[in-house]
C-alpha cells in the first residue's frame, strides 16, 4: 500500500432540515488502499460519500486532496479532482453503446464543443483499453441495455478509469449482482489497488469488508464510531460497533408461542407456466400453512421461491393444481383479489414493485386504505390518514424527517419498513414475505425479523421466502425446501439443522 494520503475529511457535518445526517466525521483513504465504510441505514455512509463527490455540500468541515484543501461544490468539481462514484443504481445511458458510455464523459471533461467530430475508431480503442483493465471482453458496439448487471458494473468502472479517476467510491456495488459477478468485481477492485487507486467502499455486507478492505470505518447515527485495520478486528466486533449489540442477537429466534394446527392454506400438486424467460416453473409443489405459523420457503437462486409467492396471489399463471383457502377451494385471479381474501405479498424488488417513489411516506402507507378511510366521503380525511401513517412510523421505527418526506429519499431499510407497513395496514390473515431483508443493513434486518415474529404471534400466518439459511432456521416453524421448481421436502422446526439444510440444497444426502 502507498502511504501517501489521497483524501482526508475533517469534522464534516451535514444537516437536512432539523436532521443532522453527519456529525463531525473525519475520514481518510490512501493510494493503493480499500477503505470500507459500514453502518446501519441512516448512519451517514451515503451522505459522507455524496459530500466527497459533490452531490451534497457540507455545512461544516474540510476536505483535503493530496494534502491540499479543496472545495467540492458539484460532481463536476469532484471529477476534475479525480474523484468518481460508482452508484448502486446504474448511471449509464442504456440506449448508447458501451464505447459511447465510456467515451462521452471524457468529452464533457475536456469541454469539447458541439460540432466537433468524434473519431469512432479512437472511441472504440479507448473503450477496449479500459475494458481490458477490468477484464471485460465484450463488443464495444453492444447497447448497454443488453448487458447483465455485472457487466454494467464493470463498464462503470472502466469509465471511471477512462476519466483518470484516482479516488473511486463504490456505493453498495454488489446489491444487484450474483455471487459470481460479485467475486469478479472483487478481483477488479484488487487490481485497482495494484494500479494505486484509492478505493472507498460502502457495503451492508460485513463479510465483504474482510474479503477486500484494508481498513474499515464504522458510522452510527451520523457519527464515526471507530476506524480499524481489518487484520485487527473481527466480524463480531464490527457488528457490535454498528449495532451496539452482539452478533448473537442478529438472528431473531422464533417466539415461544406455538403455531396453530388449523390449515388456513392448502396447496396441492401446483404447476405453473413461466411468466418471463427467466422465471422458473413450479412442478408439483404441495404444502400446508397453519394459523399463526411461519413457513420458511428456502432454496438457491432459481429455486422458484418468488414464482410460488406470485402464484399464490394470482400473479403467476397456474397450469394445474389445487389451492384451498380457509377450507374452500379457490382460484385467485390477481393480486387485488388476493388482498380482498386477506393475502398480501411483500415483493423482493421493493423499489420497482413495492413503492411509489414520488409519493410521501404517508401516502405510500395509506395507499391501499384510501377508500376504506374515506368512508364514502368525496374528500379524503387527511387527519385520519396522518394518524394511521404516524402509528406505523412509530410501530416500525421508520427513520424519516416527516411523514411527508418522499419515500425515495429514505434509506433501503426504511423503504422496506414502509412496504411492510403498507401491507400490514390492510390487516391481512396471510402475509408472504419475499426476501424481506436482502439489501438492507444488519440493524434493519434485526428489526424486520423481530417484527415478522410478532406478526405470527398475533395469529397471522406467514410465508417467509428467503435464501438466507440462518434467517429461515431461526424464524420458521417449518421449512419447505425448493430446488428448480420442485419441493424437496417439508421439515418441522428442530428436525433439520444448518448442515443438513446445506447438504439438501447442494444435492448431497443428509447424514444418518
Amino acid at each position: 500500500m502507498d502511504e501517501r494520503e489521497a483524501l482526508r475529511t475533517v469534522d464534516l457535518t451535514k444537516r437536512f432540515g432539523g436532521i443532522t445526517a453527519l456529525k463531525k466525521v473525519s475520514f481518510d483513504v490512501k493510494y493503493g488502499e480499500v477503505h470500507a465504510i459500514v453502518g446501519q441505514n441512516g448512519a451517514g455512509k451515503s451522505t459522507l460519500v455524496k459530500i466527497i463527490n459533490g452531490i451534497h455540500i457540507p455545512d461544516e468541515g474540510s476536505i483535503f486532496i493530496d494534502g491540499k484543501p479543496v472545495k467540492i461544490k458539484s460532481p463536476r468539481d469532484a471529477k476534475m479532482l479525480g474523484i468518481t462514484l460508482i452508484h448502486q443504481e446504474r448511471m449509464l445511458f442504456p440506449n448508447l453503446t458501451v464505447a459511447e458510455n465510456i467515451y462521452l464523459p471524457l468529452l464533457a471533461k475536456k469541454n469539447m464543443k458541439k460540432g466537433i467530430s468524434i473519431n469512432k475508431r479512437m472511441m472504440e480503442e479507448v473503450a477496449r483499453k479500459y475494458l481490458g483493465l477490468v477484464g471485460l471482453e465484450i463488443d464495444t458496439n453492444a447497447k448497454v441495455k443488453d448487458l447483465g448487471a455485472g457487466e454494467q458494473e464493470l463498464v462503470q468502472i472502466a469509465r471511471a478509469l477512462a476519466e483518470e479517476a484516482k479516488i473511486i467510491c463504490f456505493d453498495e456495488p454488489t446489491s444487484p449482482l450474483s455471487r459470481r459477478e460479485a467475486e469478479r468485481l472483487f478481483d477488479v477492485i484488487r487490481d485497482l489497488k495494484k494500479l494505486g487507486k484509492a478505493v472507498v467502499y460502502i457495503t451492508h455486507y460485513i463479510d465483504e469488508v474482510f474479503l477486500i478492505a484494508d481498513r474499515v470505518t464504522v458510522l452510527r447515527d451520523g457519527s464515526k464510531v471507530v476506524t480499524k485495520p481489518t487484520t485487527e478486528t473481527t466480524p463480531e466486533e464490527i457488528t457490535r460497533f454498528m449495532l451496539g449489540r452482539s452478533l448473537e442477537e442478529f438472528y431473531v429466534e422464533r417466539r415461544e408461542k406455538k403455531a396453530g394446527k388449523t390449515p388456513v392454506l392448502i396447496v396441492k400438486d401446483l404447476y405453473t407456466k413461466p411468466s418471463t424467460s427467466t422465471s422458473v416453473s413450479l412442478k408439483g409443489v404441495s404444502f400446508e400453512l397453519n394459523e399463526g405459523e411461519i413457513l420458511g420457503v428456502v432454496g438457491l437462486l432459481g429455486a422458484g421461491k418468488t414464482e410460488l409467492a406470485k402464484a399464490l396471489i394470482g400473479a403467476e399463471k397456474i397450469e394445474r393444481g389445487e389451492i384451498y383457502l380457509y377450507g374452500r377451494k379457490t382460484r385467485i385471479k390477481n393480486p387485488a383479489e388476493a388482498a380482498k381474501l386477506g393475502i398480501v405479498y411483500l415483493p423482493e424488488d421493493r423499489k420497482n414493485e413495492g413503492l411509489v417513489h414520488l409519493l410521501s411516506v404517508r401516502d405510500n402507507i395509506i395507499l391501499p386504505l384510501v377508500n376504506r378511510l374515506s368512508r364514502g366521503k368525496i374528500l379524503r380525511d387527511r387527519s385520519i390518514e396522518e394518524n394511521v401513517a404516524k402509528d406505523w412510523i412509530i410501530r416500525l421505527q421508520i427513520k424519516t424527517p416527516s411523514a411527508e418526506t418522499r419515500v425515495i429519499n429514505l434509506s433501503g431499510g426504511n423503504q422496506q419498513k414502509v412496504v411492510v407497513a403498507r401491507s400490514l395496514a390492510r390487516s391481512p390473515r396471510i402475509v408472504i414475505f419475499d426476501e424481506p431483508t436482502v439489501g438492507i443493513d444488519v440493524g434493519a434486518k434485526v428489526e424486520i425479523r423481530r417484527f415478522i415474529s410478532e406478526v405470527a404471534r398475533s395469529g397471522v400466518s406467514v410465508i417467509l421466502a428467503t435464501s438466507d439459511i440462518d434467517e429461515a432456521l431461526s424464524l420458521s416453524d417449518r421449512l419447505l425446501v425448493l430446488d428448480k421448481g420442485r419441493a424437496l421436502g417439508v421439515y418441522t422446526r428442530g428436525e433439520i439443522g444448518r448442515e443438513d439444510l446445506i447438504r439438501i440444497l447442494s444435492g448431497e444426502p443428509r447424514k444418518a
